[in-house]
């Protein structure tokens, strides 16, 4: 295979979907969770730079405008972010954990340390027995490890085809089985099961055909594996008996980020853009049902992610929420811009802490064209918004977070969705 085809393959990869995203051409907010993609990303984005050019710096006050409202943007928009952030009540630490103030892992208010080999730009989950991390700098050396509260390293079976980004990881709702690339690990014995309807040779073509993980629903593993067309696989659910069955989602639809992976949407945009409609589909007893549908009034810029059980999509109109079981907004009480600000700057940033709340790292500054030098430090307050109570509040005491930037990442502190 030449080098040229190994690029091709690992870029195919890297942006494999169902379908296209939504807003990939409206907007700079490039997914719901910071994109941890190295090389792979950094190829990506200059190639996708090339392809959109100007449309990333959107007119009407810039890419996080909505109906003519503008965001505060640079460091005064964030700076000010930051104080509205640090002037809410006081509410619990973080359910989700994460790599905060001195290097550590916090979790519900503890902290724990780290050994050196962990990649820290790559945020923990729990499982059990302790935390998900991953070890190694960079594809293709990086590998999965549990860490435990004594700060003692577990290393997981290898990825056959390696690893490059955190969201290519699934867990159970257990803690107890993790996926990743063409593997099913169960944590209590390490004990590792190849995924079935892996690809064959011959239907590459020149396309990536390898076996994506999309997470764990109510009925199993959601995968994409053989066969494929074009290097987009067919869906599966594998159940915890063993068993396999083809799920073929509905014409235009895709499973989002975030939630569940048996929650799938369709976005249908007026031809004029004046307007976008949203249809919400389950998958149940082996096939997608279709739910509610609503229209925004307006043209989706980004889609973000969808709660863990398909109630909410986060959008770049934060403070403004869609109810997707109800085909309507909700307002969040927080100010205009700040949300989109700081989602902007993280390239997503928020995540879903429970089905009706969200976590939002609100700093003074990120990573990016502002902040060019390899190390800097920065004050992080995590902000935890309530769609039910409308509120917001901190999220645990503010991080003094020492950041450590690459080509390639960052150290900034960061979730990812359980």
């Amino acid at each position: 295979m030449t080098p040229d085809t190994q690029l091709r393959m690992r870029l195919t990869a890297a942006v494999a979907d169902t379908t296209t995203p939504p807003g990939l051409a409206r907007a700079a907010l490039g997914g719901g969770r910071r994109r941890r993609r190295r090389r792979t990303a950094s190829a990506l984005a200059l190639a996708t730079a090339a392809v959109i050019g100007g449309v990333l710096l959107l007119p009407d006050g810039g890419p996080t405008a909505v109906e003519g409202r503008v965001a505060a943007g640079g460091d005064d928009g964030r700076v000010a972010g930051l104080s509205w952030a640090r002037s809410l009540p006081m509410g619990a630490d973080p359910a989700l954990p994460f790599f905060g103030a001195e290097d550590a892992l916090w979790s519900n208010g503890e902290r724990y340390g780290v050994p050196d080999e962990v990649n820290r730009s790559m945020p923990p989950r729990a499982v059990d027995g302790g935390w998900l991390v991953f070890l190694g700098e960079d594809y293709p050396d990086m590998r999965l490890a549990v860490l435990g509260t004594d700060g003692a390293l577990t290393p997981l079976p290898p990825a056959p085809g390696g690893l490059d980004n955190a969201e290519a990881v699934a867990v159970s709702a257990d803690g107890r089985q993790v996926a990743y690339d063409s593997l099913l690990v169960d944590l209590p014995t390490l004990d590792a099961t190849e995924l079935p309807h892996g690809p064959e040779a011959e239907e590459a073509n020149g396309y990536y055909t390898g076996v994506r993980v999309i997470g764990f629903g109510e009925e199993g593993l959601v995968y994409e594996g053989a066969p494929f067309d074009r290097g987009i696989g067919t869906l599966w659910v594998l159940h915890p008996d063993g068993t396999s069955v083809e799920v073929p989602l509905p014409d235009g639809t895709h499973v989002p980020q975030g939630g569940g992976a048996d929650i799938a949407v369709a976005y249908d945009y007026a031809r004029d853009d004046s307007d976008t409609c949203v249809t919400s589909w389950h998958l149940r007893d082996g096939a997608w049902q279709q739910e509610q549908t609503g229209c925004m009034g307006h043209s989706l810029g980004e889609a973000l992610s969808v709660s863990p059980r398909g109630d909410w999509l986060l959008t770049d109109d934060v403070p403004d929420v869609w109810n997707l079981s109800r085909g309507r907004w909700e307002r969040i009480d927080m100010p205009e811009g700040i949300g989109a600000e700081q989602m902007l700057a993280q390239g997503g940033g928020a995540v879903w802490e429970t089905d009706d709340a969200f976590l939002l790292p609100v700093a003074d500054r990120w990573t990016g064209p502002a902040t060019p030098e390899p190390t800097f430090d920065q004050v992080v307050q995590v902000v935890r918004c309530s769609i039910l109570s409308g509120r917001c509040e901190r999220a645990g005491a503010a991080q003094e977070v020492r950041v450590t930037s690459t080509m390639w990442d960052s150290t900034a502190l960061g979730f990812v969705d359980q």
